[in-house]
């Protein structure tokens, strides 16, 4: 039975009793000790000798506990989610009577879990799919990520059916209201690549808003992969000082080493290491730049590479990485800090190995600070 705001109508009186009893005998101590429990789920099958009875429990909740289920959604782990995910669709599909306004009343109060909301929206879609439409576009600018993902795709769509009619400036101003208001790296992506079809050019590192301008110096000793765990003069004053001496030269690989420019090359705000230190093996490169913020603030750090990697900010490791040609993306790899008001420091730790087959040359990364919501910024922004 689809969920439909009609269902009382459809369901036997008894079983509404059913329901109402369940809810009852449960309490409201046992609802949240239920909630816990499905809370807690994690990897591995960690909770989920607690939770699975629990879960029961809370499917047998009529329909109008749905916003206290949505509720207990709020920063959860994805294991969790989808837990709850199940949950409350379950509830939905059999729990009587839930409100179609209640369920928007939910979805437009920003002030409700971002989590939550998304969920209750494809509560909404699955009963009124147009009253669902209408919602989503009001959702560009939403702090929650699934709605504003859903929004996104949307303005894709409808960017898509512009074009294949032939309008190309409207498809055009639709495809870039949704490059400002996506923050998923496909979504990013996908936009760029259709307003590039239709002439409308977007570099992927403006679009990411990548970091695109640092100082290198290279190479140290990676052969035997020794060089991930060794502490460099660079990294050494990094972590002691939160700075590097630019003027500084160092004992490389090969002989004296300084730090000099190294701006990332073409569009995709790639920063290639391996042309610049003639495609040394078995190295270890730093790089170096500032991010100038207004005010103290958290972000997050997103690094994608394709070599191992250590990034630190202000002195302060945020992530280590020895892995070495297994694929890259964009925000490959992500960890959250906190910029300070004024100059930020940030040193990476780049390391190539020595593998010689030719997909194993690529010594090169992709990085940029992006707002907990994974909005690109920039510089003094």
């Amino acid at each position: 039975m689809n969920f439909n705001p009609r269902i009382t109508r459809l369901l036997p009186i008894t079983c509404l009793v059913v329901l109402a009893a369940s809810s009852a005998a449960l309490g409201d101590e046992g609802v949240d000790r239920a909630l816990a429990a499905v809370r807690n789920v994690g990897r591995e099958g960690q909770g989920f000798a607690e939770a699975i009875p629990a879960a029961g429990q809370l499917r047998r909740l009529p329909a109008t506990e749905i916003p206290r289920l949505l509720d207990a959604a709020a920063d959860t782990n994805p294991i969790a989610e989808n837990w709850f995910r199940g949950v409350i669709f379950d509830v939905a599909r059999s729990g009587g009577d839930s409100s179609p306004e209640t369920l928007r009343a939910y979805v437009v109060d920003r002030s409700n879990n971002p989590t939550g909301r998304g969920l209750a929206m494809e509560l909404i879609r699955k009963q009124d799919r147009e009253t669902a439409d209408a919602l989503i576009a009001t959702c560009l600018d939403d702090p929650s990520l699934p709605l504003r993902e859903m929004a996104v795709e949307q303005a894709i769509g409808q960017a898509e059916e512009l074009a294949k009619a032939g309008d190309s400036t409207a498809a055009i101003m639709r495809y870039r209201s949704a490059l400002t208001a996506a923050r998923h790296p496909k979504q990013l992506a996908r936009v760029v690549e259709a307003l590039g079809k239709l002439g409308d050019q977007v570099a992927t590192a403006e679009a990411f808003a990548l970091i695109t301008e640092w100082k290198a110096v290279a190479p140290f000793d990676n052969e035997g992969g020794v060089g991930f765990d060794s502490v460099y003069p660079p990294e050494a004053q990094f972590v002691t000082h939160g700075t590097v001496d630019l003027n500084a030269k160092y004992d490389g690989k090969r002989g004296p080493v300084h730090w000099q420019p190294l701006p990332s090359t073409g569009p995709e705000g790639t920063v290639d290491l391996a042309a610049p230190f003639n495609q040394e093996k078995g190295a270890v490169a730093y790089l170096y730049t500032e991010f100038e913020s207004p005010q103290a603030r958290e972000v997050e750090v997103r690094l994608g590479c394709i070599n191992a990697n250590k990034v630190w900010i202000n002195g302060k490791e945020l992530m280590a990485t020895e892995v070495y040609h297994a694929g890259t993306m964009i925000d490959q790899y992500i960890a959250p800090t906190e910029l300070v008001a004024g100059t930020n420091r940030i040193l990476l730790k780049i390391c190539q190995n020595e593998q010689t087959e030719s997909w194993a040359q690529r010594w090169e990364f992709q990085f940029r600070l992006t707002d907990p919501s994974g909005k690109g910024l920039r510089s003094s922004e």
